[in-house]
């Protein structure tokens, strides 16, 4: 039987390497989860600050225990799985060390069991994720140990992009690389062009988590090309947040045809309600890109040097 399209990119194995891990999960698992819970989840956020009102104010009356951590997590790992995705990169915040005795070592315990808890199913590689707003103490007291732990494949920096001083977390990306982790950061989806450019010649990450409004600038899109610089797109997440008005005017395209390497992602499935298959399916319907230019960028997401 000839496959459509559709189900095709539901069959194919696929990869997530833009994900928040406690956010990861599919509404549908967390409600089966969580059945008394009532939450209605918005199909648009108002802005940045909108989606991170929504988590304080309702997510988090439902995510209030170490279990309730790990329930998040789990349902993550197992919504990547049912889409076909074999390649997980999640971040995990590392505030989220207050749910664990505020114990790093907890933590790190609690990320090595579920590594190992699904090893035969999905290749889940953790990201070490930093909020911008964590006390640059914890940042790096409770980063370090989890850099040095060997349990994470790479960092993340992420939060509020505009009008952010970088320059304090530029030893931690050093330390990084030193440990041979793979460095992320998020930028340039509400920030312009002229800070994707700062935070390459500071940073020097190996991929950018958003990096959209790169298209805004010749300069600042040869500089990612000439980089080697992959970004990891989440276009749903985009248009829900007002980053972007609509898919048939997402940037991504621009990107593409520049030459630039890209990658397909979720973001938070709980919050977007779109698996790695949907964006696919969501593009091809569109014509933004064809099915084989999907599928080019599918494999991207697995070729990694690290």
């Amino acid at each position: 039987m000839t496959l459509n399209p559709k189900q095709d990119f539901q069959k194919l194995p696929k990869a997530d390497v833009h994900n928040h891990l406690h956010l990861g999960g599919s509404q549908v698992k967390f409600k089966a989860l969580y059945p008394e819970a009532d939450i209605k989840f918005p199909k648009f956020y108002d802005g940045l600050s909108g989606m991170i009102d929504f988590i304080y104010n309702h997510l988090n009356t439902v995510m209030l225990t170490e279990q309730d951590v790990v329930n998040f997590m789990e349902i993550a790992i197992e919504s990547a799985i049912d889409d076909n995705v074999k390649l997980l990169e999640a971040s995990v915040d590392v505030g989220l060390v207050r749910f664990f005795g505020n114990s790093v070592e907890n933590l790190i315990h609690t990320i090595k069991k579920l590594k190992n808890k699904y090893q035969t199913q999905i290749d889940f590689r953790p990201d070490l994720g930093f909020n911008k707003d964590l006390s640059l103490e914890d940042a790096y007291t409770h980063g370090v140990s989890c850099l040095m732990s060997g349990e994470f494949n790479g960092i993340d920096l992420y939060g509020k992009e505009d009008n952010q001083d970088l320059r304090t977390f530029a030893r931690l990306y050093d330390m990084a690389r030193d440990h041979d982790l793979k460095t992320k950061v998020h930028i340039g989806e509400f920030s312009n062009h002229e800070s994707i450019e700062d935070t390459i010649h500071l940073l020097k990450p190996d991929e950018l988590q958003h990096g959209i409004s790169a298209v805004d600038s010749q300069k600042t899109m040869d500089l990612i090309l000439e980089s080697g610089i992959r970004l990891n797109v989440c276009p749903s997440s985009n248009i829900a947040l007002g980053a972007i008005k609509c898919l048939e005017e997402h940037p991504i395209r621009i990107l593409y045809d520049h030459g630039i390497n890209l990658t397909i992602n979720t973001d938070d499935l709980i919050l977007f309600d779109a698996t790695i298959s949907d964006e696919f399916n969501k593009l091809m319907d569109l014509g933004v890109f064809s099915y084989e230019e999907l599928d080019e960028i599918r494999l991207n997401a697995f070729i990694s040097e690290y």
